[in-house]
Formats: C-alpha cells, sequence, structure tokens
C-alpha cells in the first residue's frame, strides 16, 4: 500500500499506528509484572504444540468463515446479492489489517461497499454500524446471561453496566422500528432519523437483527470452543461452561479497534478472567501464543488481497473522505 509519508493524512496515520502499539506494549508489561521469562518458558513447555495449533488453526476458520457468512449476509440485505467468493479478497484485507487494529481493517468493508456496491461512503459506514450496534447487542446479552447462569463468572462486576447498555440499545432499537418514523418534521430526533449514514437502522427489519445476531451467536460458541481446546493443550483445567462465559468478551477483544491484533487486551481477558482456575505465568505464557497465532496466521492472508489494496492505491481522490479516521491512505 503507497502511503504519501509528506502528507498530514498519512503521519496522522502513522501517529494513531504507534499510539495503538505503545498502548498494547504498556498493557503487556504491566501484565507482566512479577513473572520471569523462565516461567513463562516452563509454561510454555509443558504445552502440546500440534493440538495448539490444531484447535487455534479450526477456530480462526471458523471465525474467518463466519463472518464472510456474517457480512455476505448484512451487505446482500441492504445493498445487493453479495456472494462469498465475491467477498473473499476484502475478508483477507480486513484481517490482514487487523494486524493494525479493526478500525483501519473496517476501511477494506467500506471500500468494497463503495466500489464493488456503487454505496456512499457514509452509508457504508452506517451499514458496519449497525452491524456494531447488532454484535454490541448480543454481546452485552449473552455476558449477562453467563453472569447469571454462573456465580462463578469473571464478567460478574460488569453486571449492572451490561444491563444499562441493554437497556440504552433498546431505545435505539425501539426508534428506528417503531417510533422513529412517526415524529414530525419539526422535531430534532426525526432530523437524526432521516439521516443518509443510517439509512440501514431504517430499513432494517426485525428479521435482519435476528439472523446477523444468530451468525454472531455461531462465531461466539465457535471462539468459546477454540479457547477451551487451547485450554486443554496447555493442559490448564479449566471448564468448558467457564470458556464459554467468558467468549463473548474473547469476541469483542478481537473486534476491538483499540489494540493491533488483540495485543494487550487478550492478555488482559486471560489474565483476569481466568485467574481462579491456573496461575498468571500458564494465562500469561497461553495469551502469548494465542497473539501470536492471530498475528502470524494473518500475515500469509496479505497475498490474497491485492484487489482491495490496488484499489485503495489508485483512488486516492475518492477515498479521501475516509483516510483521515481510518489511516487507510
Amino acid at each position: 500500500m503507497s502511503v504519501r509519508s509528506d502528507g498530514p493524512v498519512a503521519r496522522e496515520a502513522l501517529l494513531q499506528k504507534v499510539v495503538a502499539y505503545t498502548i498494547a506494549i504498556v498493557i503487556v508489561w504491566y501484565i507482566a509484572r512479577g513473572i520471569s521469562w523462565e516461567q513463562i518458558a516452563d509454561a510454555a513447555s509443558h504445552a502440546t504444540l500440534w493440538l495448539f495449533i490444531c484447535v487455534s488453526l479450526a477456530g480462526f476458520l471458523c471465525w474467518f468463515i463466519g463472518e464472510a457468512i456474517l457480512y455476505s449476509c448484512l451487505f446482500s440485505s441492504f445493498h445487493g446479492r453479495t456472494r462469498l467468493a465475491e467477498l473473499f479478497p476484502t475478508m483477507c484485507a480486513m484481517y490482514f489489517l487487523q494486524i493494525i487494529n479493526s478500525l483501519v481493517a473496517s476501511g477494506a468493508l467500506l471500500l468494497f461497499l463503495y466500489s464493488r456496491k456503487r454505496v456512499p461512503w457514509l452509508t457504508a459506514g452506517g451499514t458496519l454500524l449497525f452491524q456494531a450496534y447488532v454484535d454490541g447487542m448480543l454481546l452485552v446479552t449473552l455476558s449477562i446471561f453467563s453472569i447469571v447462569l454462573i456465580p462463578t463468572s469473571a464478567l460478574r462486576p460488569g453486571l449492572y453496566y451490561g444491563i444499562g447498555v441493554v437497556i440504552a440499545g433498546c431505545f435505539v432499537g425501539s426508534f428506528f422500528l417503531i417510533w422513529g418514523s412517526r415524529l414530525s418534521s419539526e422535531n430534532p430526533l426525526r432530523w437524526i432519523y432521516d439521516l443518509l449514514s443510517i439509512a440501514t437502522f431504517r430499513f432494517a427489519r426485525p428479521s435482519n437483527y435476528i439472523k446477523l445476531a444468530a451468525i454472531r451467536a455461531v462465531i461466539c460458541l465457535a471462539a468459546g470452543l477454540a479457547l477451551y481446546g487451547q485450554f486443554v493443550s496447555f493442559h490448564l483445567r479449566i471448564p468448558l461452561i467457564q470458556a464459554l462465559a467468558v467468549s463473548p468478551l474473547v469476541v469483542a477483544v478481537g473486534n476491538s479497534p483499540f489494540s493491533p491484533g488483540g495485543i494487550g487486551t487478550t492478555q488482559l481477558v486471560f489474565i483476569f478472567g481466568f485467574a481462579g482456575f491456573a496461575s498468571k505465568e500458564q494465562l500469561f505464557a497461553l495469551s502469548l501464543a494465542v497473539s501470536a497465532f492471530n498475528l502470524l496466521v494473518r500475515i500469509p492472508m496479505g497475498s490474497a488481497m491485492g484487489a482491495p489494496i490496488a484499489q485503495i492505491d489508485g483512488s486516492v481522490g475518492d477515498k479521501s473522505a475516509i483516510t483521515a479516521t481510518l489511516g487507510v491512505g
């Protein structure tokens, strides 16, 4: 990807990347206090490497294929039929760019909608925002259920925050599904309802919410099973139910726009989410292995994303509306 090093957008994008990796390194350093490299090496030496690789690869493929189906369904519902084969290079681009962070990676999806479906930039961004809304509501709801059903869940301190998020989310959903269209043109909220950028929210029906949430729920289940398999590969006796209970947070971390490839946030989830079931050095060693695998498995995907990147490099003028926020220019 060509970058104009003398431009303010390029400098801002570089600064965002430096800040993201700096924050991730600081988080890892903070969590690693009191843990020696000898302890990490000893914990890793007891792992069954082939099992870890197989489980991690299976989990990654489930996540990749699941998200390809998810976005194919999302785009087909609002912007015309989108086949999986058509979306594959863009998905590879998105996963490769997640090495920077998920916010940058979303630029590949925006570019796909703009160049292949002729969707305006702001409307395309609103479509991704709609999916983020569905994901957020689902993951928080699953977290609440896990807290209620599993008293030992590490997510328990966030119960009331989660309930607050669901209440606020239901208000937003009801606004677009029920009462927003009934407001008079003089009402300020009607102006928000009519915005072009959030057209997807207006057009969405309950069936769209259910279908997209169901696909994300399956991805979440696969992530929980893969996480349990990774624990088994490191010979950590963590119950399956606990891995499934924390899987919504694992999925949220995997899609976090605040960390490059989940570095830092992954360590936080492992250390604090399963502190009662394994030692800190064992959890830290596993979290490093997971982060390393997630980065390494994405690197080869760069070779499969030539079309999206060529489009980015060849359409500098067209993409000016998003480069400042995504840093893909």
